[in-house]
């Protein structure tokens, strides 16, 4: 068997192609990565485990040359590529769509020419926009961001392609990932703040944003939930979110505290850009048997202590000064 992971090289990907391999469905199963490398994440390529075999294309989904090589005799797919800072989506509003939306509807098209037995396609809870109380999947989305209106679109558009040629589509629309990876990224907040905490570096944060609710997931969970899916026929057509806890900035603070006491929080009057509160459902996907296996505690454990020797150094210089660049804004749609 041959499994396709887009974007393989990113935050979920680079975790997901190791989980794959520890897991005995995948057992001799062919894992090939095509990802364009705009972060540079080679180190996701070192030390992968040996029970597989890996391949590696440096490509773009968006070049239908570079397609026709990854799908070469494919059976399962994992769409992961695509522009995923929400924030920066308003400055660089023309390549999220290009490659969101344009290279997402060609990898769907790759998957129905080529006869791919099933696809998973990794959205995001940014689709749903402000929401009243908790949502569930039937709720109209509002996206209020260009990274949520692309991935809004992409979504549809796999969907659409599912009734009309059949192919076995399941999407997940992903809480706020953290936790470690080999393909980190810092521009969310639970890893951010993590990271400042240790690098004893403020957490500054909007007054309205401390109580405001939004659906966060560990990375490991993310990767269960998109193996559980390469899995399940039953899920075809279906739409489906995936969250480990609904939290507000307040309790992301608390975690931290508990991993690092000294930790600094300011709070600022100012108005934050994104005044919104969002809690989702994930009873439907737990309904046929998924459970999130951690929790903030475990990702905020996780990335304190990768970055152990900044706190051990900070006991050393007790009073050194923090630079005004270092501060951090909840800024996530």
């Amino acid at each position: 068997m041959v499994v396709l992971v887009t974007g393989g090289c990113g935050y979920i990907g680079s975790k997901l192609i190791r989980d794959m391999v520890a897991d005995p469905k995948f057992s001799g199963t062919t894992i090939r990565v095509i990802d364009n490398m705009m972060r540079e994440r080679y180190v996701a390529l070192m030390d992968l485990p040996g029970k597989s075999d890996f391949e590696f294309l440096e490509g773009d989904i968006r070049k239908d040359e570079d397609l026709k090589n990854a799908f070469r005799d494919v059976d399962m797919v994992v769409d992961l590529a695509g522009i995923t800072n929400a924030p920066l989506s308003f400055e660089r509003r023309e390549l999220t769509f290009d490659v969101n939306v344009n290279g997402g509807r060609k990898v769907v098209e790759c998957a129905v020419r080529f006869g791919v037995e099933k696809f998973v396609y990794s959205s995001t809870a940014s689709v749903y926009g402000p929401t009243k109380g908790v949502v569930d999947e039937t709720y109209h989305c509002k996206p209020i961001s260009p990274y949520g209106e692309s991935k809004l679109q992409a979504e549809e558009f796999c969907l659409q392609t599912s009734k009309q040629s059949g192919l076995d589509v399941t999407v997940l629309r992903l809480g706020t990932v953290h936790g470690y990876s080999i393909g980190m990224r810092f521009d969310t907040v639970v890893d951010r703040f993590a990271y400042l905490s240790c690098a004893g570096m403020p957490l500054t944060v909007w007054e309205s944003a401390r109580t405001e609710k939004r659906p966060y997931l560990h990375v490991a969970d993310a990767t269960d939930a998109l193996i559980f899916a390469l899995g399940r026929p039953d899920m075809k057509g279906q739409t489906y979110n995936v969250i480990g806890e609904n939290a507000s900035v307040n309790r992301i603070i608390e975690v931290i505290k508990g991993e690092v006491p000294d930790v600094h929080v300011t709070v600022t009057p100012s108005p934050s850009l994104n005044q919104l509160s969002y809690e989702l459902d994930g009873s439907k996907i737990e309904g046929l048997g998924f459970r999130a296996r951690k929790g903030l505690e475990d990702g905020v454990r996780e990335i304190v202590g990768k970055f152990h020797t900044l706190l051990g150094g900070r006991a050393r210089r007790p009073g050194r000064t923090t630079p005004k660049m270092a501060v951090a804004e909840t800024s996530e749609f």
